[in-house]
């Protein structure tokens, strides 16, 4: 190997990792990974130089200030990872061209998914709802009416009680025969109607039913600060943002509770998991922590609002006035042409989606089972109910009935 390149880090994972890498010789060699760092771990393949890590500093633990003697100690040739060009360090640091851009965002709970029974009651309008009960109570009034009118053809019993006339409509309403078929003209054609009206109906109904039996959707997602402000959500906040909202307008956030967090790992977790508070975050950081929690669809489990804060620009910083910074520009040019820094990126979240002890069910294929049913099964059981009662009355009604006659 060539000569020695003196690599420092700030930030944390993903854009830091710390791992011991196996040489030749069975030795457990310190190295550094990350979004913020494989760029210069290929630079220093690329020129043969040989790296020398040295401990990250940790983002949650450190004011900014504080990575100042880092390019003025003289022992640190180039600074990795969580790395933009900020004041003061552009004082005593050259910055390299961009790796990524960084952006802060609110990230919000993501939507749970409907009940399964709040989807069966929503799955038609209440317009919709109400037309049908109209149209069903219409239908049998009028099949009575014509069963009981003199001048048309009579010669059945079927539908000359009101109850009857009711019984047939529902009957043909949830597709099941009638106990017995019209026979004048009149009756006839209102129940071919009648017959095609319900036939769309159940087609529609049994199409959405089944569809959100398996998969019910999702309620609304937050878009905006009043839409936390009405799910009455806390801001949580952990060391780092303390100097972030000494220097940026955050008065949008005075109206919120706030709920201070350990650090911004347990307070993204909170956010994610837990659907306790809202908080600010960049992109990169809530996407890796849901690989690492062993969701593949992260979508499901990351939402921001739609309005980012400010943007970061990230890449590597070495001393003023240092001579790689010319070459190392170059380099990094020639690496985001070829994609390498967004296929390394795929293949970090890959691995620690792998290594992860839980993993999200693949939503793609929904086996549909006994749960999707339960809420038919309830339908079922309260008809039943229903049925009981229904029965019992008419016992008791004819018992009544009965002994009025005998006395």
């Amino acid at each position: 190997m060539g000569c020695d390149l003196n690599i420092g880090s700030f930030g944390t994972a993903p854009y830091v990792i710390e791992e011991y890498d196996t040489t030749e010789d069975g030795e457990n060699k310190f190295v550094l990974e990350g979004i913020g760092m494989e760029l210069i771990n290929l630079f220093a393949k690329e020129k043969n130089f040989t790296p020398k890590y040295q401990k990250p500093t940790k983002v949650e633990s450190v004011h900014i200030v504080k990575l100042v003697p880092m390019f003025t100690s003289g022992k640190i040739d180039i600074v990795g990872g969580f790395v933009t060009g900020t004041q003061p360090l552009d004082l005593f640091a050259d910055f390299s061209v961009p790796f990524f851009i960084d952006i802060f965002k609110y990230i919000v709970p993501c939507p749970k998914p409907k009940k399964k029974m709040n989807n069966t009651i929503h799955l038609f309008s209440t317009s919709t709802w109400i037309s049908m009960g109209f149209v069903f109570i219409f239908v049998g009034v009028l099949f009575w009416g014509l069963s009981n009118c003199p001048t048309l053809r009579n010669d059945f019993t079927g539908f000359n009680l009101l109850a009857q006339c009711f019984s047939a409509a529902w009957a043909v309403l949830l597709g099941v025969s009638v106990p017995q078929m019209p026979l004048s003209l009149g009756t006839r054609s209102l129940f071919i109607i009648y017959v095609w009206y319900c036939f769309a109906i159940s087609t529609v109904f049994q199409a959405y039913f089944t569809t959100y039996l398996v998969e019910p959707g999702y309620e609304a997602r937050l878009e905006t600060l009043d839409d936390v402000m009405q799910a009455g959500l806390k801001f949580g906040y952990y060391k780092i943002l303390k100097s972030l909202r000494s220097k940026l307008d955050f008065e949008e956030l005075d109206v919120f509770d706030e709920k201070e967090c350990f650090d911004i790992n347990e307070c993204i977790r909170s956010v994610m998991f837990n659907r306790e508070i809202f908080a600010i975050a960049v992109t990169y950081f809530p996407s890796y922590l849901a690989s690492v929690s062993g969701f593949h669809e992260h979508s499901k489990i990351v939402c921001f609002l739609d309005k980012s804060i400010f943007s970061m620009p990230m890449g590597a910083a070495v001393p003023k006035g240092h001579p790689l910074l010319d070459i190392l520009n170059i380099h990094i040019r020639r690496c985001l042409e070829g994609g390498l820094l967004e296929t390394y990126w795929s293949k970090l979240k890959h691995e620690v989606n792998l290594k992860a002890n839980y993993t999200d069910e693949d939503s793609e294929f929904v086996v549909f089972s006994l749960t999707h049913l339960t809420p038919v099964f309830l339908l079922l059981f309260n008809g039943y109910i229903l049925s009981l009662i229904m029965f019992a009355s008419e016992i008791i009604h004819f018992i009544i009935k009965t002994k009025k006659k005998s006395y």
